[in-house]
């Protein structure tokens, strides 16, 4: 399980985890929202931070990784079973995998529409589902002990799953052609180092698998693989823990994961030929272990930090040439899903799946001077789920900072209840533009406020779904 790879780099980490040090985060009074501190940014251009809320799943235990599509979502967790949602996280549903002879932790799930998905974990086990996960029936693996930690399909018939083979950690593939009636063993490695935790695939033919010790990339749809460990950046023990891996496009991509020199974040931009480490905040704690990472673009993405000393989620806007800690709750963050580059999810150690809207970055549409505040009618009205509201900030101090009467744009409901907080950040004098998206929210009325000292304007949006 990849979850505890990185105590085979620490040798002294079950003494020493009671005394790591607890890094500080700033919370905010809200239960439901943290505070982010991204530094002092010199230009308008960077998004405001995200607001990061969660869903109390119908577990308590540790989610190990997850899928949205839509409204519907599903989870893997360490208890022996599934947890799944039907209306976007509001209410979940627990399926248990456990009976009175067999009980494992499952470590990954996968659908290709929204009935048929799969779900593995220990003991090599595999379930499927036909119906949205109200309903699982087990599959049968080749006759192997080991654990499994992701699963992945290209179509309904052709998929495989990764993990670990045996209590020496070596490799496992298996395959199947026939939606997992059957699956065949595919011989990777023959290293007992070797455990397997994530793939990437572009499409039926191309894609990666990472591991201990392991970067492959097959051309053939995973029968045969093509080695690339050499081009990530050695160690000083010479072993690396691969979690976590992703691509944008064919040259570029990341890895994450652990390793006794804290190098715990990759990128490439050559297809992999070689990979540059990239300095990021957990980089300098105790134990510093990237399990998962996903980016919308070339440019935004988000990495899952998780130990049982800490735990963050991290955010960069520039291709990870900087990161910063965009929500740290110390607690252990495993999984991370970008629904439809509307909204990030990432699972964590108690059942909880946080999430964030990524369509609200503030984007600087004219350095002209307005000579006033001034706020938009959004746009398109009616909207159905995404809209934009574009606003002016006149000139303030001779720095054409506002100092004090920085702007402040809310949405809130025909109650008069705040929906969301869309910017509250000094901003130069220019025009800007922003998102709101209501994928979450009922069809209605809503309203947007702009304020800013003596300024304030409030205007109508309507949601049709």
């Amino acid at each position: 399980m990849k979850h505890f790879l990185f105590t085979t780099f620490y040798l002294i980490f079950s003494i020493s985890l009671l005394n790591a040090q607890q890094d500080n985060f700033k919370y905010h009074s809200d239960a439901n929202y943290f505070e982010h501190n991204y530094g002092n940014p010199t230009t308008s251009d960077i998004p405001v931070p995200f607001i990061w809320q969660y869903f109390q799943t119908a577990t308590t235990y540790q989610l190990t990784d997850l899928q949205f599509n839509g409204n519907l979502g599903w989870a893997t967790h360490t208890d022996m079973g599934v947890v799944y949602t039907t209306n976007a996280g509001l209410n979940w549903s627990s399926v248990s995998f456990r009976d009175t002879t067999f009980s494992t932790l499952f470590n990954g799930i996968f659908f290709i529409d929204n009935n048929t998905g799969w779900a593995v974990g220990g003991a090599v086990s595999i379930r499927k589902t036909t119906n949205g996960g109200l309903n699982w029936f087990r599959q049968i693996p080749p006759p192997i002990a080991g654990v499994l930690n992701k699963i992945y399909f290209f179509d309904s018939n052709t998929g495989l799953a990764i993990g670990r083979q045996g209590a020496n950690y070596n490799s496992c593939v298996i395959r199947s052609t026939n939606g997992g009636s059957n699956w065949n063993e595919i011989v990777v490695s023959t290293s007992t180092e070797n455990e397997l935790s994530d793939q990437y695939w572009f499409d039926a033919n191309t894609g990666w698998i990472c591991g201990r010790n392991f970067l492959k990339k097959s051309t053939d749809g995973g029968l045969t693989y093509t080695d690339y460990f050499s081009g990530v950046p050695p160690t000083s023990n010479g072993a690396n823990a691969l979690l976590c891996i992703t691509f944008v496009n064919s040259l570029t991509g990341w890895i994450g994961g652990s390793n006794l020199d804290h190098q715990n974040l990759y990128k490439t931009t050559n297809g992999g030929l070689n990979w540059v480490f990239q300095t990021n905040p957990v980089s300098s704690y105790t134990y510093p272990q990237i399990n998962d990472v996903k980016f919308i673009d070339a440019n935004s993405g988000f990495a899952a930090h998780g130990t049982p000393a800490a735990g963050a989620i991290l955010y960069t806007s520039n291709g990870g040439t900087n990161w910063t800690i965009d929500n740290g709750t110390n607690t252990w963050f495993d999984c991370l899903w970008i629904n439809n580059n509307i909204m990030t999810y990432c699972g964590e150690g108690t059942g909880k799946v946080y999430y964030s809207n990524i369509s609200t970055g503030i984007k600087k549409i004219n350095t002209g001077v307005p000579d006033k505040f001034e706020l938009s009618q959004n746009y398109p009205n009616p909207f159905n789920p995404v809209t934009n509201i574009k606003f002016a900030i006149p000139r303030g101090s001779p720095t054409g900072t506002l100092g004090d009467d920085k702007p402040v744009l809310k949405v809130y409901d025909i109650l008069g209840k705040e929906i969301a907080t869309l910017v509250n950040e000094n901003l130069q004098q220019g025009t800007y533009e922003v998102k709101f998206d209501g994928s979450k929210l009922t069809s209605g009325v809503y309203f947007y406020r702009l304020k800013a000292g003596k300024f304030s304007e409030t205007k109508k949006l309507m949601l049709i779904k």
